[in-house]
């Protein structure tokens, strides 16, 4: 498309999000046998201790990952090569402000958990319990010791079988095929050339464009990560958007709040900005479930970067359209929800052109 300024690079990203999962509840469920099986042998106080060292191995790997760090264990699980790849576009004058147009390439497994919205509402429910379910055990098994109430071991045990479903998901979701990522990232990357394409025409004055195409957003945001461990110092006053599923919907909306344990907001100015550029389109606030989902623009918050997340939705739904589906498919994108999210765009870089 003529746009010169063109890299490609790659990193070592982590091969699946499920393997992970598989790994941190894993070692939750041996601070459950710990505690069930070693009482009568060890007594309470050596079974309670294991089993919680278990859990806190447990928590901390669950906390590390879900606020986009390096964790323990990381090294025993597979990964492989993965890539970016980052353009830039030059403005017509002097550098005033810098923009990131952010679309990530990967696409993720069909688990069974997304195979309809009944499924994602339970996956949001169980991914809250499953997570959080990994503090609240160490708390019930301690009462449970020092109480010798049976209640709090049995609620622990209910725990337990979140934790063993979450396990099982993760060892088994992988054995199933990928999405074809029509709209979950196809359609975000598609937004980013095509506001590559225009600005070759069409460039800014003094905006300079950072075009940031990711590897592995759907195993834990390594392609960002890369992008921020290589670039962070250049990039940190610009505002980053992210385009994550804008391919079909009657609606835009933006993540105003999101995040697994720990909870982000969005920069004030920032939905500020959205709020003023994005009144004539309609765009409305989304929040994330408080466990069980992530996008680039909350791995840059946590990292204190400015970013927005735009998305399509239908106006009646809280569910991103085709998200993680085997239905996923380019027949199923709509020109204009596409139409739609290329003018917010181009507005906002207009706006922040000025």
């Amino acid at each position: 498309m003529g746009v010169e300024d063109v890299k490609l690079e790659p990193f070592i990203g982590l091969r699946s999000i499920w393997l992970f999962i598989a790994l941190a509840f894993g070692i939750a469920l041996v601070g459950h046998a710990a505690f069930w099986l070693l009482r009568d042998p060890a007594g309470d106080y050596p079974a309670l201790l294991i089993s919680l060292l278990a859990f806190g191995l447990s928590g901390l790997v669950l906390w590390r990952k879900f606020t986009f760090r390096s964790y323990p264990l990381r090294n025993y699980l597979p990964h492989a090569p993965s890539q970016n790849v980052i353009a830039v576009i030059p403005p017509t004058g002097e550098v005033h402000n810098r923009v990131v147009l952010v679309a990530h390439l990967d696409s993720h497994r069909a688990v069974f958990w997304f195979a309809n919205n009944i499924l994602v509402a339970l996956f949001a429910i169980f991914s809250v319990v499953a997570l959080y379910g990994v503090y609240l055990s160490m708390l019930v098994y301690l009462l449970a010791v020092l109480t010798q109430l049976q209640f709090f071991a049995w609620v622990g045990l209910i725990l337990a079988a979140f934790h063993f479903l979450g396990w099982f998901t993760g060892i088994t979701a992988d054995l199933g095929r990928y999405s074809p990522g029509a709209n979950d990232n196809a359609s975000g990357v598609g937004t980013v050339l095509a506001l590559a394409e225009r600005l070759e025409s069409q460039p800014l004055q003094n905006t300079e464009i950072w075009l940031a195409l990711t590897g592995c957003e759907e195993s834990g945001c390594d392609g960002m990560l890369s992008l921020i461990k290589e670039h962070g110092s250049t990039l940190r006053e610009a505002l980053f958007i992210d385009f994550e599923m804008v391919g079909i919907g009657d609606s835009l909306r933006y993540i105003s709040e999101e995040g697994n344990l720990h909870r982000h907001r969005i920069p004030q100015e920032v939905e500020s900005l959205l709020k003023e550029v994005g009144d004539p389109f309609g765009i409305k606030p989304a929040s994330t479930p408080p466990a069980g989902a992530f996008s680039e623009g909350g791995t840059l918050w946590e990292h204190g970067f400015k970013a927005a997340c735009l998305s399509a939705y239908y106006h009646n739904s809280p569910i991103l359209p085709e998200w993680h589906r085997l239905t996923d498919t380019p027949g199923r994108l709509q020109l204009e929800s596409l139409e739609r999210i290329h003018a917010l765009a181009w507005a906002l870089l207009q706006r922040l052109d000025q």
